[in-house]
Formats: structure tokens, C-alpha cells, sequence
């Protein structure tokens, strides 16, 4: 048996040493399968692990490139949105600011504008009163001697000259007659005179230049500091303005709550008459403006102030920042350049055309 052993073993020709070609050879075997079995075991997890991890980093750079581009175009949309919205606004806005008229329908509709330019803002104050005559200047005619009326030459409310005759009486003590003449120019106001009648210690005639008028203005409490002799009025009758001065100022009772300032008036055509009901704009301060407009002009477009600027056929809303103001003009601080011309007069129809469209154009 020992032999058959010994017999079976052969030599490996690379090393020299035996190889078992029996028990020996299978048992290598089983152990290089084995081995191999164990290999493959453990490499199959591994590469699925690292499978799964590339996976897993190949997806999440899909995500992020996608999440990239999504933001991307999210953002460029957006953007794009915005600016055309932008665009839209400011397009709307400058399209609903102006509007086209021609100068034959500005015309027609009086449609008129003036050259922006500087100028002096007069503050006043109000005050009302009345028109009187000025009592210094009736005068109150009598005869020098007691006597009859002959004649009577001047009737009530005609105009007599300095030097008319007015009257002829008979003295009653020489029995000779003499005549009364006016003394001033002016209105007979009242007489007092018939012929056939006797003049004794009455008034015959009142004369009173009505070529000249006051207006006696009313000055209260919370206004006389303000007012002094001097100062210009514009005095407003309704129908006319007149610059005048203060001539003086006169206190009143002692339960009057106001003093009178006495304004003459010039009345030379007449046109004036005592008792009318006036007002008086009496200057409290001048102020230099280097840039004024009417205030007039002056519309609410917007909530801005503005003002609406000609440029041949085109009307534009211009808002503007506004100073002082003396209740007719108004200081300009910006938004308005010296020689622009402004809309004066019916402003208020190109208003409503730019919001007419604007309406539109919204709708």
C-alpha cells in the first residue's frame, strides 16, 4: 500500500517538489473554489455599494444642475417679468402724463398759456368796509344877510363849478339883492332853498365834491399791528380795482372792537357811489420770487401739484414744488424752468382729457 502511495506522487517540473495528484490535488481544489466564492460574496456588496453611491452622486448632480436651471429661468423670468412690468409703468405713465391738442382746438376750448418768469409776490391782509364822503371836504352854504329868495339857479344833485350862482336874495335891512355862489366844485347833495321863501340862519345848500371818495375799512384786533398809514389797498368794488394808500386810521367808540382805516379814492368819472360795499387788500409784505405762476394754473393730478406745459401741440403734466404764495401767484421752487410755457386759462380740460385716457387705457 506504502508503494502505491510513493507511486501515484509525481514532481512539479518548475519547483521539484511533489504534487499529490489524489486526496491532495482535491482538496486545492475545493479551497480555490471556496476562496473564490468568498470573493465574489464580498465583492458584490462592495461594488454595489459603490454603484449605489455613484448613483446616488449622478442623481444628485441631475437635481442640482436642474434645480440650477430651474432658478435660472425662474429668475430670468421673473426679471424679465419685472422689467417688462417696469417698462409697462413707465410706458402707461408717460403715455397717460401728456396729451395732443392743436392749436385750433386750444383755441376754441381757450386754451391759453403764458412764459413762466420771476416777479414780486405781494402778501395782504382783508378788510371790508364801505364807500363815504369825506367829510372834510362838504361844505354847508347859508346867506350873509337875512332876506327873500328871489331866485334859485341849482338844484339837488346837479353839478355845480366853484363860483356858479346858486341863489339871489333881497336883503330884508338895504332891500338890495346879492347872490350866494358855491364855493367848491362838486355835487349839490342838499338844499334847503325855494324861491318866494326867506333865507335866514339855515343851511341853504350842501355841497360835496364827489370826485373823491373814502373807503373806511374795518381793522380788527388781530390785524393792527400790520396796518399803518402809508400802506397801499387794492380796493375791489365789484366791478373795478383801485390802488390807493391808507390815509389815516381813526379810533372808534370805546365798545367798538375796531378802528376805521380811511383809503381815498379816486372817483373822477363818477362811476362810484357813496354807501357801495367794498373790499379792501390792504399790503402787509412784498417778497422777490425768482420763478412764479399764477396760481390758477394750478392743478390736482396724481396727488401732485402740477401744472401743464405746451410744447407746440403737446400738453404735458409737469408736477411741481411749490413756496410761498400771495393768493394769485405762487412761488416755484422746482419742477419748472423760466421761459416754459404753462396753461393759464381752462387747465382744468386738459385734467380731465389725461385722465379720460387714462382711464381708457386702463380699461
Amino acid at each position: 500500500a506504502a508503494s502505491d502511495v510513493y507511486k501515484r506522487q509525481t514532481y512539479s517540473p518548475a519547483s521539484g517538489w511533489p504534487l499529490n495528484n489524489g486526496t491532495t490535488t482535491m482538496k486545492n481544489v475545493n479551497f480555490l473554489f471556496i476562496l473564490a466564492s468568498i470573493c465574489a460574496l464580498t465583492s458584490g456588496p462592495i461594488q454595489a455599494v459603490q454603484d449605489n453611491h455613484a448613483h446616488e452622486e449622478n442623481v444628485e448632480h441631475q437635481d442640482h444642475e436642474e434645480t440650477g436651471e430651474h432658478a435660472d429661468s425662474e429668475e430670468h423670468t421673473e426679471t424679465g417679468e419685472h422689467e417688462e412690468g417696469d417698462e409697462h409703468a413707465d410706458h402707461e405713465e408717460s403715455e397717460n402724463a401728456h396729451v395732443e391738442i392743436s392749436a385750433g382746438m386750444a383755441e376754441q376750448t381757450g386754451i391759453r398759456s403764458r412764459e413762466a418768469r420771476g416777479g414780486t409776490l405781494v402778501r395782504t391782509l382783508v378788510s371790508y368796509g364801505r364807500l363815504t364822503l369825506d367829510p372834510d371836504s362838504i361844505v354847508h352854504i347859508r346867506a350873509r344877510f337875512p332876506g327873500q329868495i328871489v331866485n334859485v339857479n341849482a338844484g339837488l344833485g346837479d353839478r355845480v363849478e366853484a363860483g356858479d350862482r346858486l341863489i339871489t336874495v333881497e336883503s330884508n335891512d338895504s332891500l338890495q339883492t346879492y347872490t350866494v355862489t358855491a364855493p367848491i366844485s362838486g355835487t349839490v347833495l342838499e338844499r334847503n332853498a325855494n324861491q318866494g321863501g326867506v333865507a335866514a340862519e339855515q343851511t341853504l345848500f350842501t355841497i360835496v365834491p364827489l370826485d373823491t371818495l373814502l373807503a373806511e375799512l374795518k381793522i380788527f384786533p388781530g390785524q393792527r399791528q400790520q396796518v399803518a398809514p402809508g400802506q397801499m389797498v387794492r380796493i375791489d368794488t365789484g366791478d373795478t380795482q383801485i390802488e390807493a394808500s391808507i390815509r389815516d386810521i381813526l379810533p372808534q367808540g370805546s365798545d367798538s372792537p375796531y378802528v376805521i382805516a380811511r383809503v381815498e379814492i379816486d372817483n373822477a368819472d363818477g362811476l362810484l357811489a357813496p354807501g357801495r360795499l367794498v373790499t379792501g387788500h390792504i399790503v402787509v409784505e412784498r417778497i422777490d420770487a425768482s420763478l412764479m405762476i399764477e396760481d390758477r394754473a394750478l392743478q390736482s393730478l396724481d396727488n401732485s401739484q402740477v401744472v401743464f406745459i405746451q410744447d407746440g401741440d403737446a400738453f404735458e403734466a409737469r408736477p411741481l414744488e411749490l413756496g410761498r404764495s400771495d393768493g394769485e401767484f405762487v412761488e416755484v421752487l422746482s419742477g419748472l424752468m423760466i421761459g416754459e410755457r404753462y396753461v393759464v386759462d381752462n387747465s382744468y380740460l386738459i385734467k380731465a382729457d389725461i385722465e379720460k385716457s387714462g382711464a381708457e387705457h386702463a380699461h
